[in-house]
Order: C-alpha cells, then structure tokens, then sequence
C-alpha cells in the first residue's frame, strides 16, 4: 500500500464490505472480495491528452505530417486513427498508409486545424464564418462529434433569414435531423421567410415544397403571394413559364384585392390566359361575395388548403353600449357608453378592427344578417333600458340600412312597418325576416315578423305566425330554404324547433326533451347551419350538448347523437355573444323587468366569445377589447362580407377596464347564476 495516499491505506485497515468503491482527490479504489484493491487515477486520460497536444504542437515522437493548402501538421498516427477516415487510410494497402507526408485535398486548412485540436483536446471552437467549412472538412474526414457540433451551433442560430440556406446545407451532407428542423423554422414563420434573400434562391419544386406544407403558418395569404411575385421577380425570364405550377396552389380565396391587383398585372400571369382568368375571377368573385366564383379560382377544393392557422372567420360586432365588465346593471346606475359602429374581430389574430361609423345615432338592440358582402342593419333603440335619455324618446326604431362592407358605403332603406328593436334577423331566398323583438310597450314579444324584399327594397306582408309560448331564448337561423326557430322551454324540460318554408309559406314543427336542467334553458342558444342541418349546442356542468335539426326532411326530426365530423367541414364553426342573461327575482330591486312573467332579467356581461368548432365539438374562448351590452352579433365568412376587399382597417386598441363600481357578489344558494 505504499504507492497509495494515506485516505485509501486508512480505507484498506477498516475494509469491511464485500465489494466497496472509495473515492478521494487524487485516486479511485475499488476493493474486491479476495482482499485486492483496483487503484485508478482519475485525471489521467486528460493528462494524457494533454501531453499528446503537447508533443504534436512541438513535433516530438510524431510519425506521421498531414499536409493542407501548403500547411503542415505534425501528427500520431494512433490519434488520427480514431476517425474512420483515417483509420481506413492506415490500415489499407495504400501508400498512404506508410507514408510519411500525407497531402489532403478540397479541405480548408483552417477548418483541418480546429478538426485535429478536437481530435487531441475533444475541444473545438466554432464560429458563424467558419462553421460551414469545418462541416464540409468534417463530413470529409467522417468525424461525426465535430458534425454533430457543427449542427447544434446551426440549430442555435437558426432563424428566418438563414433556413432555406441551412436546407440546402443540409441535402449536400444528408443531415436529415437539421433539415427538418430547418424546414419547420421555414414553414413555421414563413411570412419573415419570404421577404429575406435566400428564399430567392429556392427552385420551383422547392418553392412547391414549401407552399403545400400542411403546417404552413403566415400571417395572412397576402404574404403567401407577395412572396411568390418576389419569386418570380428574381428571374423573370425563366421563372416566368413557372407561373401556371405555382397559382393552382395559391389559395386566392383569401388574399386580398389589392394584392390580387399586383399578381393579374405581374407579366407572368398576363401571359397565361388560365392563369389570367383565374385571379380575375377570384377579384370579382370578393366585390360580389359569391363563393362559386372563387371555387373556380383555386380554393380549398382545387388548390392549397389555407395555412396553418389562417382560417376565413369572421365576427361582426354591431353597436351596443360598452360595459363596466362583470356589473350587475340592475344594481349599478354607472352610466354606458355607446359604441357608435360597427368592429370585427379577426378570429385567427384575435385582434379587433374599427370597419365604420353607424349613420344613426341608434346604437343598440339592433337587428344584423348578411347577404353576400352586404349588411342589413335593421331597428334598434337610442340608448338603453338601464339609462334612459331623460330627454328624449326611447321607442324602438322603424329605420333599416344595407351597407356595402367592400366599398364602405351605407344606404338608407324604406322604414319598416313599425319599430323594433331586440329581434333577431335572417335572409332566406332574397327575403329578410325579422323575429320578435320590442314592438311597442311590451319587451320579449317574440314571435312576430317582418319580411323586407330586397331586390325589390320594399316591406311586404309577412308570413303568419303560428301561436307560440314566447321566451327570451329564441335562436333565429337560416338553414335549407327555412326560417328556423328554436328555443328553450324551461317548464317542460324540452326545446322545440319552428321552421318556416320560404316559398310554401309552410310552418313545421318538432321539439325535443333534453338532459340539460331547467336552469341551462334560461341561456342564450347557440346554433350554427351547416349544408341542411342545424346544430344545437347546450352547455350544462360546463360541457356543451350537441343536438342536430334536419330541415331537409318532410317530417323533421331532431336527434341527439355525436356530430358526424365526416359530413361538416372543418372550417365551419359557432361564435356567440358576449352578454349573459341570468333571469333572479329579486324583491325590491329594479332590473329589466319582463312583462310576460313579470320576473327581474340581471345582466352580467363579459369580454369573452366562445368560438366552437363544430367538427371537433371543441372551443376556445376570445376576449374582446372591452366589455359590450346591447350590441348585434354575427358570426359571418371574411370571403363572403368583403373583407379581403378592404386593405387597412384601423386596430381598436384595447382600453383599461374600468374598476367595478359595485364588487359585491351574492352568497345566497343561487350564486352560480352568476
């Protein structure tokens, strides 16, 4: 024990354990059960390879001189043989292999120097000027650490401007890991991809590649196109026959017109009469919002799906007062404050948009449908039952507009037959319908109608109404030719469905019990039409029930099963508003008080909107910039209303929330109402 240090001879005078392993500064001992003890000293691998470095750097017992670009490099044969390129080279029957001078090719001395120091040392310094030659220098020598190192020092540095250079880098050398993780930076932030230089540079079937990439993200389709017209740009003379490729993957449909405008007068499209027809058509097809036109143009159906993200929904928020968020109004005398127009909220951004002024100073409680690029503004009140205007009168609007979202003009359009305001709007076969609503002194007087023909632009007789219980949850929704009705009926446990045949003038009925409790048929109903069918979406215990309304059947019938995603579209989806209505009485306390039933209506709004997707019967929710009462509510298609056709809409910012005056929340048995 004499060569041990006096730790391990202490260790070895009290060894008790059949097989041990101490540890000190210098040396390991490992005892075994004979009584002989393994020393090792555990810094000596890199003592050795420092004394290796040291003598290659001042040549001693070197055996062997590797030649680069004129330099020489001293070298132990054992050590370079640690590389396969190397140790196929020695142990050949090649000259090499006993050769005294060995002289490299088509490799960077500089990059050979840093690849030898990693040999000796297992250190290498790599930096953004050199790192492609020592990868070249390493894929050469087949030193797979260093090519390694050299891919996490890319990856680190990854970023838009770099990564269609770094795919190619990666094709040369085969390194698939980089190049998909090059690719997915690509297609991942593809609209900074598009403006930077090396994009330029990609071939035809590269730019293919990376335009039918189902994770393809942009900020919008705009970006998509304006990248290609720099494409094509960058060579015009042999990129120009390339046009006809590239467009049938485009997805025009959501692009706006302004951009359009650039790619129909490009050279490149001009010379092709498809290619010409096609994003004409698409433009008309913006101002007109037909969707045959752009299914003609390269859409979902016929070209790329839109990007990852980017979807072509649309909310339509009408007037209204804005709202001390989460007041109990009936309790609260804070006065509100109108919002004098019309925003929509992006849904793929989540950001809101000022689109235009009202032309009235009705503000709220108005009707909103659509039709094609046009919006029909019907009724309404000037300010609200909460606060009305001591001075002036309150009764429900006779005045109708249509305005023109593509050119931002509004028209005036006869007055209806009588005020109205609180209803609910829906366009079926040219004609508008208007449901329910305040008519005269009484509030919720839900079932009558009016009827506006619109290419005559006159009021005509309505169809009759069949006698119907009223409740405040009407739900009113074109589907299939038919006004459809539905609402909840709290008493029997059951919602019924309404449906109006346009051009019959025939009334059908059918109801359904539900699972949902009383309780959960006082909430707003929420439905979305998709091709002859009309889905029910009820929440209770915070999951939503989904109930599907046939129009297409002689007898209609409701039926309570699991959507089928097979027959809805992925895109399709269901916006509802942002106001909660919880029906309390409260002794003594004033509230919005409905005539019928005589009960308190207390409202709590929110900032929130519940964006449901029907194929995958999932949600998320979306916050508005402020909180909203009172305002008309549409969930509509950016390619239908003419969004694409507007180029700046103004961002509304989103203001500071208002501190609740009141912060009082109830602790009686029925709290959860609120």
């Amino acid at each position: 024990m004499s060569n041990s240090c006096d730790y391990c001879e202490q260790k070895m005078s009290n060894y008790f354990d059949t097989c041990d392993r101490e540890v000190c500064g210098k040396h390991s001992a490992q005892y075994h059960e004979d009584g002989s003890c393994t020393f090792g000293k555990k810094d000596r691998s890199y003592e050795l390879r420092a004394e290796l470095t040291r003598q290659q750097k001042n040549g001693e017992f070197v055996d062997v001189v590797v030649e680069v670009e004129g330099r020489e490099f001293p070298c132990h044969r054992a050590v370079l043989a640690v590389t396969p390129y190397f140790q196929t080279m020695f142990s050949s029957n090649l000259a090499e292999s006993k050769a005294k001078v060995i002289t490299l090719h088509d490799i960077d001395s500089g990059s050979f120097s840093k690849i030898l120091d990693f040999v000796y040392t297992g250190e290498i310094l790599i930096g953004e000027d050199d790192v492609q030659d020592i990868l070249q220098a390493a894929h050469m020598l087949q030193a797979e650490d260093v090519q390694e190192c050299c891919q996490k020092f890319i990856v680190k540095n990854l970023c838009p401007s770099n990564c269609v250079g770094v795919m190619r880098l990666a094709d040369i050398y085969g390194l698939c890991s980089l190049k998909k993780t090059a690719r997915s930076k690509a297609v991942s932030q593809f609209s900074e991809v598009g403006r930077c230089e090396e994009f330029l540079s990609l071939s035809t079937q590269q730019l293919l590649d990376l335009l039918g990439d189902k994770e393809l993200r942009v900020e919008n389709e705009d970006d998509v196109v304006l990248s290609v017209i720099r494409w094509l740009d960058h060579d015009p003379e042999s990129r120009k026959t390339e046009a006809c490729r590239i467009l049938p993957v485009l997805c025009l449909s959501r692009v706006r017109v302004s951009v359009l405008e650039k790619l129909e007068a490009h050279p490149a499209i001009q010379e092709s009469p498809e290619c010409l027809a096609k994003v004409t058509a698409t433009k008309e097809g913006h101002f007109s919002g037909s969707p045959q036109l752009m299914a003609d143009t390269g859409r979902e159906e016929d070209g790329r799906k839109p990007s990852c993200g980017i979807s072509d929904d649309l909310a339509i928020i009408v007037g209204g007062w804005k709202a001390v968020t989460q007041q109990h109004y009936s309790e609260n005398s804070t006065p509100l404050t109108p919002l004098q127009s019309i925003i929509c909220m992006d849904i793929d951004r989540e950001q809101c948009y000022h689109v235009t002024d009202l032309p009235t100073p009705i503000v709220g409680c108005m009707g909103v449908a659509s039709a094609g690029r046009y919006l029909y503004v019907t009724g309404g009140r000037a300010s609200s039952f909460l606060h009305p205007d001591p001075g002036g009168s309150n009764t429900p609007s006779k005045q109708a507009f249509r305005y023109d979202f593509a050119t931002d003009t509004w028209t005036r359009l006869p007055d209806m037959p009588r005020g109205r305001a609180g209803h609910q709007s829906a366009i079926v076969d040219g004609k508008l319908f208007l449901v329910g609503g305040d008519t005269a002194a009484t509030l919720f007087n839900m079932f009558s109608m009016e009827c506006f023909d619109i290419e005559a632009e006159a009021w005509i007789q309505p169809p009759k109404v069949p006698a119907i219980i009223p409740s405040p949850n009407l739900k009113v929704i074109a589907c299939g030719g038919k006004v459809v009705l539905i609402q909840g009926l709290r008493k029997k446990g059951r919602f019924c469905v309404h449906a109006l045949d346009v051009k019959t003038q025939r009334w059908t009925y059918a109801s359904r019990s539900m699972y949902a409790s009383a309780r959960d048929l006082d909430k707003d109903i929420r439905a979305t039409a998709v091709d002859s069918k009309v889905h029910l979406f009820f929440e209770r215990y915070g999951l939503s029930d989904v109930y599907t309304y046939d129009v297409a059947k002689e007898t209609p019938s409701i039926e309570d099963e699991k959507l089928n995603t097979e027959d809805v579209k992925e895109e399709l989806h269901l916006v509802h508003g942002v106001c909660r209505r919880h029906k309390r009485y409260v002794k003594g306390q004033k509230g919005i008080i409905n005539t019928i039933s005589r009960k308190t209506y207390k409202l709590r709004v929110s900032k929130e909107i519940t964006y449901y997707y029907v194929s995958g019967h999932t949600k998320q929710r979306l916050t508005l910039p402020f909180a909203l009462f009172g305002h008309g509510f549409l969930a509509a298609k950016k390619s239908r209303v003419g969004w694409y056709c507007r180029d700046q809409l103004a961002e509304v910012e989103k203001e500071k929330e208002l501190q609740d005056l009141l912060m009082y929340y109830y602790r009686s048995s029925d709290d959860d109402d609120y």
